[in-house]
């Protein structure tokens, strides 16, 4: 069962087939019971502040950014108005804010030093739960199965083939019939978030078509981090970053290890502090995979 639910999206937008939380529960694999006298995994306040450091030197370059752009846009409206005799100069303030946008969007400089550090050490730490192996387990077992399948996308990219898996195992339960943005059917265009893609071509659609649209929407066929913590942040990024605000590990990455206990979003925008993630995260499967000798060891932050 597929509970993946996007943080950062609009409150009351149920996903995956408008399914209520009830239908949610993994009922063959019931919540595992954990020792209540250890401290569920939160942040301390010195990580609160580190975070907060980062989420507001993002914010202040994306104000600077649409600043530029606003600025761009008058420029370029008042020479448009000029004429012929400074076509010259539009076509320079063209090229600079292509340059921008372009800037804006392959930034993996947001993941400062600071937190590429933080997601390493996390994952070197993390450990499976026993009770969760054989779920894990199983998941690795579909990824390496349709190994071939997820490398015809992936060849003509840097990204490692196991990312894209990992990603289709969380939003569509590995499933070839769905759209690997969210999982609603290929039979038509998506309905909940990212609604409407793709945007291009005719229903049904193929899983190919669907994944490639996904992967470009995102941008990842132009990320270039793919260190551990360059994935770890990119697969929080295709979720949505709104655990931070709870100061909880997103269970999208961190699920089904000591790293998160409980709290998730149950709809679209919607959080419970006290619902528990049924689904294993990324970090569970990438562990899984390694494990197993199948993948090597992704290199540590750049």
């Amino acid at each position: 069962m597929i509970e993946v639910v996007r943080p950062d999206r609009i409150p009351g937008t149920a996903r995956q087939y408008g399914r209520g939380d009830d239908d949610l529960v993994d009922r063959d694999h019931p919540p595992v019971e954990r020792d209540r006298s250890v401290a569920e995994p939160r942040f301390d306040a010195e990580e609160r502040e580190a975070r907060g450091r980062e989420l507001r030197a993002a914010q202040d370059l994306a104000r600077q950014r649409r600043r530029q752009t606003i600025l761009a846009s008058s420029v370029a409206a008042v020479i448009l108005a000029l004429g012929g005799a400074t076509t010259w100069m539009y076509r320079e303030l063209a090229a600079l804010r292509a340059s921008q946008v372009e800037q804006l969007e392959d930034e993996n400089s947001v993941l400062s030093r600071l937190l590429r550090q933080e997601y390493q050490q996390r994952f070197d730490a993390a450990k499976v739960f026993p009770a969760r192996q054989e779920v894990v387990a199983q998941s690795v077992r579909k990824i390496l199965g349709n190994r071939a399948r997820y490398e015809r996308i992936t060849k003509s990219m840097t990204m490692p083939w196991y990312f894209l898996a990992i990603i289709h195992g969380m939003e569509a339960d590995f499933r070839f019939d769905s759209h690997l943005h969210n999982g609603d059917p290929l039979t038509g265009r998506t309905v909940h978030v990212p609604a409407g893609r793709p945007t291009g071509g005719k229903a049904p659609f193929s899983w190919e078509e669907s994944a490639m649209d996904a992967i470009a929407l995102n941008r990842y066929d132009k990320w270039n981090d793919w260190s551990i913590a360059g994935m770890l942040v990119a697969w929080e990024r295709y979720n949505g970053l709104g655990y931070r605000q709870h100061g909880i590990h997103s269970p999208y990455v961190w699920a089904c290890t000591d790293q998160y206990a409980k709290g998730r979003y149950v709809a679209d925008g919607r959080f419970d502090a006290n619902a528990e993630s049924r689904q294993c995260g990324a970090v569970a499967m990438l562990k899984g995979l390694i494990a197993t000798g199948s993948i090597s060891p992704p290199p540590g932050p750049k």
